[in-house]
C-alpha cells in the first residue's frame, strides 16, 4: 500500500508543459508562492526532421550542458545543398560582367551626349545609346536579385542542416535514449529525454519504491 501511495503522489505532482515535466520539492501553502521550491524539469527532445540517426554521443546517465550536441541524423544531403548553394552566391562572375557592361554603356552615353551638344553626332545615336544603358542597367538589377534569392537559399540551406543536429536544451542529465543508431525518426518523435539532476535522483527513488524486491 505504502509503495502505491507513493506513485500516485509523484504522478500527481509531475505535470508536462510543452514538453517538460516539471515537479516541486515541497507544496507551497495555498494563495502564496513558495520563493524556496527548487523547480525540476525532464525535457523531451524531439526530432526537427526526419531522417537516420546516425550519430548519438550520450547515454543515459551522461551530464550534459545547455545546446550541446548530443547527436544527428545524416548529415551528406544536407551538406552538398549547403556547398552547391554556398557556391552559387559566391559565383560573382556574370554578376561583375553585369557592373562592368553597365559602366561602359553610360559611359558611352555620356560620350553621345556631349557630341549630340556640340553637333557632331545626330540624335538618333545618342537615343541608342540610352537605350543599350537602360537595357545594360536591367540585367545587372535583375542578376542582383538573382544573388539576393541566392542568399536566402543558403541561409534556408544553413537551417535545414542544422536542424538535423540534436542538442540538449538544457543543463542536466540524460535520463533515456528513445532510438538506436542506425533507427529511422520522424518529424517531432521523442529522441532523448534530459532531466535536471534533482529530478532524475526523485524519478529512481519513486522507481526504485515501487519495483518488486526480487527475493534472494
Amino acid at each position: 500500500m505504502r509503495r502505491l501511495c507513493v506513485a500516485a503522489v509523484f504522478i500527481l505532482v509531475a505535470v508536462p508543459t510543452h514538453g517538460q515535466e516539471r515537479v516541486s520539492n515541497n507544496e507551497a501553502a495555498p494563495g502564496r508562492v513558495d520563493p524556496g521550491v527548487a523547480e525540476q524539469v525532464a525535457e523531451v527532445i524531439r526530432a526537427k526532421r526526419a531522417g537516420i540517426l546516425v550519430a548519438l554521443f550520450v547515454k543515459p546517465g551522461d551530464s550534459v550542458s545547455k545546446n550541446q550536441v548530443l547527436g544527428h541524423t545524416e548529415l551528406d544531403a544536407a551538406r552538398l545543398s549547403v556547398d552547391t548553394a554556398r557556391a552559387n552566391l559566391e559565383a560573382t562572375g556574370t554578376l561583375n560582367q553585369m557592373f562592368w557592361q553597365h559602366q561602359a554603356l553610360v559611359t558611352t552615353r555620356e560620350e553621345m551626349e556631349e557630341a549630340v551638344h556640340k553637333r557632331t553626332a545626330p540624335k538618333s545615336r545618342l537615343q541608342f545609346a540610352i537605350a543599350m544603358e537602360q537595357s545594360a542597367k536591367g540585367q545587372y538589377q535583375a542578376q542582383q536579385e538573382v544573388k539576393k534569392v541566392q542568399k536566402i537559399n543558403l541561409e534556408h540551406c544553413l537551417k535545414e542542416y542544422e536542424s538535423r543536429f540534436i542538442h540538449s536544451p538544457i543543463d542536466g542529465v540524460v535520463s533515456e535514449v528513445k532510438v538506436t543508431l542506425g533507427q529511422a525518426v520522424g518529424i517531432g518523435a521523442p529522441v532523448i529525454t534530459v532531466s535536471t539532476a534533482s529530478h532524475l535522483a526523485v524519478f529512481r527513488a519513486v522507481q526504485a519504491d515501487i519495483l518488486p524486491v526480487k527475493a534472494k
